[in-house]
This record gives C-alpha cells, structure tokens and sequence, in this order.
C-alpha cells in the first residue's frame, strides 16, 4: 500500500532530486546530485528532476479536491507528476534563493505537488526530507530561504533531516555535507520511519531542527563565519584585519550593535574574498 511506513528496505529505497535552479550544471544542481550520490552509496536508486524541463503552471485555486485524490482538474501534466513522484522514499530539494526568497521555479512545485500520504492536519507522511538554499551572490537569504523549504516539508509531515544553507563562501565544504546528509537519509529510511503521531510532534520536530529559529542577523553571524573559516591562514594584512574584526562582531551585545559590527565585517569580508579568495 502506497501510505504504510517503509522500513529495513534495501535497493528498492527511492530518492528524488528537486533541482529548482533554472541552471542546469550550476550550484544547486551540483548541491543535489551530491546529496543524490550519498543516497545512491548507501544502496538507494536516485532520480533527478530539474524542474526548467517541467511544465510548471501556477495553482488556480479551484476548490477541486487535489489534496485528496492527487488530480489536478485543470493541469494533466501536474496530476502525471503527482503520480510520477508517489513512489519516493526520500526527497532532496535544492533551491537558489532570489531576494532573500526559493525561487519562481520552485514555488510553482510547491503550489502544485500533492503528496499521497496526508498533511500536517493529518501525519501520514513516511518519507524523509532534506532541503539545501543556495544564495550564489550576496549569501543573504540562504537561512530564511531554507526555513521556507522545511515550512513545506512541515505542511506535508515529512519526517526531516539537517537543513543546509549555502553560500558561495562555504559551496565546497557544502558539497561535502549535501553527501553525507544524502547518505543519512537512506539510513534514517532503512531504520524505520513511522508517521508522526500527531500534528503537535511533527511541529516540535521542525522546530527543532537547526536554522528553523533564526533571524536575518543570526543569518549574517553564519556568513560573516563562513568567509572568515575560508581565509583563516592567509597572510594577507586585510585577511587577518577581516579575522580580527569578526571576533568583534561575534561578541555578545545589544542586536543593533551586533547589527551594524557584523554589517561592516561582512563587506570587510566580501572585500577581502574578492581580491585574494579562499585559502
């Protein structure tokens, strides 16, 4: 049966990829086939969905019964992807962040996509989730993008491992955890994933999870880290200026003060990034 837990699974465990960047080859897509290799080494099958190559089309809210029956009245193509997508254990969704936001691509999935296993109003849900938001600009964005992304997974009762935000600033080491979580998805599968007994418990375990409390200031706190773990060792003067400057920032003080330090490191930061990079 289509909703009853899957648990102790070998090879035939299902992973999807939700690659909503319109640039096929590019950060996000890089993000998810490396999440998608961790779940395919732990013995998964895996499958890449770019959502450019899909017929997206904005929910007209008709009032018909999708959330029910998976049909779209209005869009074939989105009740064929409804049925296409039904059979996945896991998810990986990978999204860019445009203005602090997922993208147009991958909202219009979000609107869409009706999974068969209820929602939040009704925990069913045996899947696991893991959602990646990559700012490739500024970096800003990227936690209050992902939260977006596990507001969605919450919606559905998607049982969740550890979000990840990336930025330019940390993409390579990214690439790193976008495989290990990979790999942790399977395992959590294998181990036997039960629906939450009741909205309140799968609410708790969003919030939980790490990111899912924080502000656009805790945001510029990571990034402002992130450029710094990447220049740590240089000799250059500016380099070692920038680290003296983030321990500043970082110290406890009033939000407005810590505010305006962790402003100036950052651009101190991007400077500095843009002349000499990582080391």
């Amino acid at each position: 049966m289509a909703n009853a837990p899957k648990s102790n699974r070998g090879s035939d465990l299902r992973v999807i990829g939700i690659q909503g960047s319109p640039h096929a080859g590019g950060m996000t897509q890089r993000l998810v086939e490396r999440a998608l290799a961790g779940a395919a080494r732990e013995g998964a099958r895996t499958d890449l969905v770019r959502l450019a190559d899909e017929e997206l089309a904005p929910c007209q809210a008709c009032g018909g019964d999708c959330f029910g029956t998976q049909v779209c009245v209005r869009d074939k193509t989105a009740t064929l992807r409804h049925a296409r997508l039904q059979d996945a254990d896991g998810v990986v969704f990978g999204a860019p962040v445009y203005c602090w936001q997922l993208n147009g691509l991958s909202s219009l999935f979000i609107d869409k996509m009706r999974w068969d296993t209820g929602s939040l109003l009704s925990p069913r849900n045996h899947r696991v989730a893991f959602g990646i938001a990559c700012a490739g600009g500024s970096g800003t964005g990227c936690v209050i993008a992902v939260q977006a992304l596990y507001r969605y997974f919450t919606n559905w009762a998607f049982h969740c491992v550890e979000p990840l935000p990336v930025t330019r600033f940390n993409f390579e080491e990214a690439l790193v955890t976008a495989e290990e979580r990979g790999a942790a998805m399977v395992r959590t599968l294998r181990a036997g994933v039960q629906p939450f007994a009741s909205m309140g418990q799968a609410m708790a375990h969003h919030q939980a999870l790490p990111y899912m409390q924080w502000g656009p200031i805790e945001e510029l706190a990571l990034i402002v880290d992130q450029i710094r773990c990447g220049l740590l060792g240089s000799q250059d003067p500016q380099a070692r200026e920038f680290v003296r400057q983030v321990e500043k920032a970082t110290a406890p003080g009033p939000s407005a003060a810590r505010a305006e330090a962790l402003s100036a490191a950052y651009f101190a930061g991007v400077e500095v990034w843009g002349r000499v990079g990582r080391t």
